[in-house]
């Protein structure tokens, strides 16, 4: 929403789970108070799931089905088969995690991250019709699934991470408005040695990381990626 505090949405585990916590501002986050309580009509799986316009975008656990629910009605408002995208860890990142299917905002808007046979293990990012979930476009960027760590996009460039661990860097970046790639040595501080979710945050231009137990929010402009 435009309008500020900025709600956080919280999600614990990376399978299985229900449960959607709704925080009016960090600060309530931080404290654990003045919560509202989502409870989704199916379970998700992995950490890749992101909130766009009040809605909650997220993967369909041991499915490859993406899934818009609405926050504000309670109710799921549209669910679609990614075709061919792998899942229950079959293509996930390098720590696992059921990570196959990974949901992103930027500035261009919504997209998803994943892989299939049919792309030999290879990340494809798609940009996704928020209100369909119609793919609109995809990209086969070369770059093996398994040997990521994670992932994010910044102005229609997908940002690669080599390692979910301690000396990560940002090795690899897909532009996909010129629809070409480039390697890159971008150091990574990974205080907490292991990165479990990672996405940027268009309004505030930070990264959002789930670090071995610790929510770290990264200044992108410390990357130098924008």
């Amino acid at each position: 929403p435009p309008s500020p505090p900025p709600q956080v949405w919280y999600m614990d585990g990376y399978y299985k789970g229900r449960r959607v916590l709704e925080f009016r501002s960090l600060s309530d986050f931080i404290s654990g108070q003045n919560f509202v309580q989502h409870l989704l009509p199916h379970p998700w799986a992995g950490t890749g799931h992101v909130v766009f316009n009040g809605s909650l975008y997220y993967n369909k656990f041991q499915s490859n089905v993406a899934v818009r629910y609405h926050f504000r009605s309670r109710s799921v408002a549209v669910q679609r088969s990614l075709a061919g995208a792998g899942y229950n860890n079959t293509f996930p990142y390098s720590w696992g995690g059921f990570s196959d299917i990974d949901f992103m905002v930027d500035e261009n808007g919504l997209w998803v991250v994943y892989t299939s046979n049919q792309n030999a293990g290879n990340i494809v990012v798609s940009s996704v019709d928020p209100l369909t979930l119609e793919v609109l476009r995809s990209w086969d960027t070369g770059y093996p699934k398994r040997s990521a760590g994670e992932s994010f996009m910044i102005c229609g460039v997908l940002y690669v991470t080599n390692s979910h661990l301690a000396g990560a860097k940002i090795y690899f970046a897909y532009h996909t408005n010129t629809s070409s790639y480039e390697y890159t040595d971008i150091p990574f501080h990974n205080q907490y040695s292991h990165i479990s979710m990672l996405d940027y945050n268009p309004r505030e231009r930070v990264l959002y990381t789930w670090n071995n137990g610790h929510q770290v929010i990264y200044n992108v402009t410390l990357f130098h990626v924008v």
